[in-house]
């Protein structure tokens, strides 16, 4: 493999655009094949540099001078092209959710591992450094004992979604960054939800969800009907509440009026309801720079892959447990997840 690698995007669409222009400008990558049956929509992207293009994804995974795959296509495809891709040699970057069964999810995982192959999934928000702050707080025990863990994912109805609802869509994003910062897996949910503006998935759901025997307890709330953008995660625990806000990538810590200050004159100042409030300085940063920019490292320096075929596997798996809960409106147990696969050496 050359000191660069060489990366084909497959899907012209919202999420290929933006994984085309960001390989772009990479340095240790160099974009040389998009692949997409839209012509005018590949062209559109590619515009005047040298990339080639394939209406058939097929075609691209037969180039010899392609090292790795990103998978942007809808996502009922991501299992048929990401096991095409391993088994054409080329290691794959696919996007959020792994698959649409936990079977495919974890046949592609197997594929990897037998094909020694990279296989990263596209949870972009683990790159936000809001969620890797509370990821940090948490290990450190600043909440202490954590009670609840509030994710709230709510915009206007995107129109390019036309193959899954909130459950896949949106709740794959916050169901990861929760087992992620609370290091604990999701053991049952129950789900209210339906659609009144999709055409044919749900597009609003409510979930209480459970992690571990003993708790902590979460409350997932998303939707495509809110005309603002919300992206925020809170968590309460006998330390305090701590919010981070994904868009705006700031972290806020209210501390409990019972936590230790070690200020004697504070904790008399603000009375016996108030705790002191902490704003972390977090610079900012393009978590899907940053996403691409760990793939890339993770394949040329043969490291094990930041957001791991398993961990999709998990999120995946969380969110059809929520959308079963939706469509049999009653709670949903989810069964322990097979042991995480080897990473590849």
């Amino acid at each position: 493999m050359s000191e660069r690698l060489r990366v084909a995007v497959v899907g012209a669409g919202q999420m290929g655009a933006r994984h085309a222009e960001t390989y772009e400008r990479l340095p240790q990558a160099e974009l040389v094949a998009l692949a997409d049956p839209d012509e005018a929509a590949a062209r559109a992207v590619i515009g005047r540099r040298p990339i080639g293009w394939d209406a058939d994804w097929r075609r691209t995974l037969e180039r010899v001078e392609v090292d790795a795959v990103v998978v942007s296509a809808p996502s009922g495809m991501h299992c048929e092209i990401g096991l095409a891709a391993l088994e054409a040699g080329k290691h794959v970057l696919v996007e959020k959710p792994i698959a649409t069964t936990l079977p495919d999810a974890l046949r592609m995982a197997s594929a990897a591992r037998s094909a020694q192959r990279k296989l990263m999934v596209g949870h972009v928000e683990r790159f936000n450094p809001a969620v890797a702050k509370v990821r940090e707080l948490v290990a450190e025990g600043r909440l202490g004992h954590i009670y609840r863990a509030h994710s709230e994912r709510v915009g206007p109805l995107p129109l390019r979604i036309k193959d899954s609802g909130v459950a896949i869509d949106l709740a794959t994003h916050d169901v990861d960054i929760m087992q992620h910062v609370l290091e604990r897996d999701i053991t049952r949910v129950y789900a209210e939800g339906t659609s009144f503006a999709h055409p044919s998935h749900e597009d609003i759901l409510t979930c209480l969800l459970r992690f571990g025997d003993e708790g902590p307890y979460g409350l997932l709330d998303v939707n495509w009907l809110t005309p603002e953008k919300r992206r925020q995660l809170t968590l309460i625990g006998e330390g305090g509440l701590l919010r981070a806000h994904y868009i705006t990538q700031d972290v806020q810590l209210m501390e409990s009026a019972n936590a230790i200050t070690g200020w004697k004159e504070l904790a008399l100042a603000r009375g016996d309801a108030e705790g002191a409030a902490v704003r972390f300085a977090l610079p900012k940063v393009e978590p899907l720079k940053a996403e691409a920019s760990a793939f890339v490292t993770c394949v040329l320096d043969d490291l094990p892959e930041p957001v791991s075929a398993y961990d999709g596997a998990r999120a995946l798996a969380a969110a059809l447990a929520i959308r079963e809960s939706v469509a049999g409106r009653r709670p949903v147990e989810l069964l322990g997840m097979p042991a995480a696969p080897a990473q590849v050496s």
